[in-house]
Order: structure tokens, then C-alpha cells, then sequence
């Protein structure tokens, strides 16, 4: 749950400074969730982001059913570094804190789902979100800016997943949910190699606090031969 008063107390205080929490949010090279975000298992039980491992079932949605996803990598995380979120309310009490640039699936009109950048949320649009055990469609109450120190990003085989409850998705940058999953398929492959040849870590533990150097070497590649895919701002 989500205090109104608390939350506005905070808009108040991070809005003294929206230069340099503009300038924190975009030295990140991903979107991500703030740390501490619950991430929701197949039991129903919920584990900070920052304790996922590869391999490990989560629930996820396609808008229609609940199912199990499975966690890929962590393509980056920071445990130290502070930057700015869009922290999102929903009238079920929901909240999830995520950095600008991070995509959000909204319900359309005509029940499809879009996958808009959180800095454009607004109150008003629905999202999903689970409730207990079921899925349901909640309205935006409230977005507020917070900084906020630590960020992850994980990548599941659905590319996506409940963060906080709420359904989201594990790109960002980008301007296309369905094209970045695409682009992830060689690493989806991987893992589901990795794990029939019963490799522990395949993508190695990452103890760095940076991003991931295979999806930094396919974000490059991607901004050198295909620009107009990105979203930098």
C-alpha cells in the first residue's frame, strides 16, 4: 500500500531538484527497478529483485492468463548508485518505482495491451496487476518522481513479469516491447541450453555493479546499425 501523504510529501521534496535527478536517471544505461521491488514466484510469495537468480520461476502474465517465466540474467544493477523513478500508484494499492525510459504495458480501449515508457504513465491509465492469486486491471492514481538508490534489471524468457504486483515489462530504451524480446532471443537460447547441459551461471555471477557486457555489446551494436530503435530520451 501506498501513503498518499507520504508519497506527496516526497514529489515536494525531490521537486527542488529536477535537474540533477533528470541527470541521475539518464546516466543509467537501462531501465530498471528501484532495489527492494517484489518480485512474485510461482507460490505466490514474494523476493526482493536483488536476490534473483538465473533459473529461478516467476509469474508473469500475457494479459489473459497467469503462467510461469523463468529468470534469464540480470542485464544490470547497482547497488550504490542513486537515480530518479517514476514511482506508480494504482487504485488496488499497488506501487512499482521504475526509471523513466523503463516500458509499462497499459490497456487500451480495446482491451490490447501498449508498452509505453513510465514517464508517460498518467493517472488515469490501467494496468494489470495481481490480486490475490487473480488478474485484474487497476487505474493509475498517482505518479510521483523519487530518487532512489539501487537499481536492477532483470531479464525473463517472457520479458516480463509482476514487479510490486503489477505487470511489467523488462526492457527498456527501447520503443518496441516486441522487438526487444526479439533481439534477446539468442540469449533466451542460451539459457535454455545451459540448463539442459545442467551449466550453473551461464551468464557468469556478475559481481560488477554495471551492466551486463553481452546485452552492452548488443545495445551498441543496436545504436550503431539500427538507432531509430532506441529511445534515449
Amino acid at each position: 500500500m501506498v501513503d498518499n501523504e507520504g508519497a506527496a510529501n516526497k514529489e515536494a521534496k525531490n521537486n527542488g531538484s529536477p535537474k540533477s535527478a533528470a541527470a541521475a536517471s539518464s546516466s543509467s544505461s537501462s531501465g530498471c527497478f528501484a532495489s527492494g521491488t517484489l518480485i512474485t514466484l510461482p507460490n505466490q510469495k514474494q523476493i526482493p529483485i536483488e536476490q534473483l537468480q538465473s533459473g529461478e520461476e516467476l509469474l508473469t502474465t500475457d494479459g489473459s492468463t497467469i503462467f510461469t517465466t523463468q529468470m534469464v540474467m540480470m542485464l544490470d544493477k547497482n547497488r550504490l548508485s542513486q537515480a530518479i523513478f517514476h514511482t506508480i500508484t494504482t487504485t488496488s494499492g499497488h506501487y512499482v518505482s521504475l526509471t523513466e525510459l523503463h516500458l509499462v504495458p497499459i490497456i487500451e480501449n480495446d482491451n490490447t495491451i501498449n508498452y509505453i515508457p513510465a514517464k508517460q504513465i498518467k493517472i488515469g491509465d490501467l494496468l494489470y496487476v495481481m490480486s490475490n492469486g487473480q488478474l485484474v486491471s487497476s487505474t493509475v492514481t498517482n505518479v510521483i518522481l523519487e530518487m532512489k538508490t539501487g537499481f536492477y534489471a532483470p531479464l525473463t524468457t517472457s520479458g516480463t513479469l509482476f514487479a510490486n504486483g503489477i505487470m511489467t515489462s523488462c526492457y527498456a530504451n527501447v520503443r518496441s516491447h516486441r522487438a526487444a524480446h526479439l533481439s534477446m532471443g539468442p540469449l533466451r537460447f542460451y539459457h535454455w541450453l545451459a540448463q539442459l547441459l545442467s551449466i550453473n551461471e551461464p551468464f557468469g555471477h556478475q559481481n560488477m555493479e554495471s551492466v551486463h557486457v553481452i546485452p552492452k555489446v548488443m545495445y551498441e551494436l543496436v545504436h550503431f546499425l539500427y538507432p531509430s530503435a532506441l529511445q534515449v530520451s
